[in-house]
């Protein structure tokens, strides 16, 4: 027996999408992200409309449970911030410096270190990059991206009636 979800409509779909800001859609794939571990997605739940975030693991299979479409995605294996852009140019200098004085090649948990010892809050400007970078980029054409996550939508939901799919007996 197929398992039937209700899911929330193409307009309630709409309205939600055009309320979330970029940190709304970056924030919670960077807090479930885990650097070679976890892959973090942002994901929105069709059945309650909810935006939340998701860690899957390497060759873990996504939750069947629950019906959503991704928003955004930061990879497992992806650094997406480099020092340079997390730093100013100051701040930089003294990263490098940091790092010569460790005896330790480079790792993200020095990155981390270093932020934490000279009250560099690193989660928020690397929400606010990620952020940026999200807005110029996938967003930057709004009807493009809406249009991309309404395909989603429409391939999770009933295929048969994506307005935006075109099979070859339709043309």
């Amino acid at each position: 027996m197929e398992e039937i979800f209700e899911v929330i409509g193409v307009e309630h779909l709409k309205v939600i999408l055009s309320n979330l800001t970029p940190e709304e859609i970056v924030k919670p794939a960077y807090d479930n992200w885990f650097p070679t571990q976890k892959t973090g997605h942002t994901v929105l739940d069709l059945e309650t409309g909810e935006v939340k975030g998701l860690s899957i693991e390497h060759n873990q299979m996504p939750l069947q449970s629950m019906m959503y479409i991704e928003l955004y995605t930061i990879k497992s294996s992806d650094y997406p911030i480099e020092p340079e852009e997390l730093f100013s140019k100051t701040e930089y200098d003294d990263f490098l410096e940091f790092m010569e004085d460790e005896p330790s090649e480079f790792a993200p948990d020095m990155l981390s270190i270093f932020c934490e010892e000279n009250n560099i809050d690193e989660e928020s400007r690397s929400i606010g990059i990620l952020a940026y970078r999200f807005s110029k980029n996938d967003q930057q054409n709004y009807n493009m991206w809406e249009s991309s996550i309404l395909n989603k939508y429409y391939d999770k939901t009933d295929e048969n009636h994506n307005p935006f799919q075109f099979s070859q007996s339709s043309l």
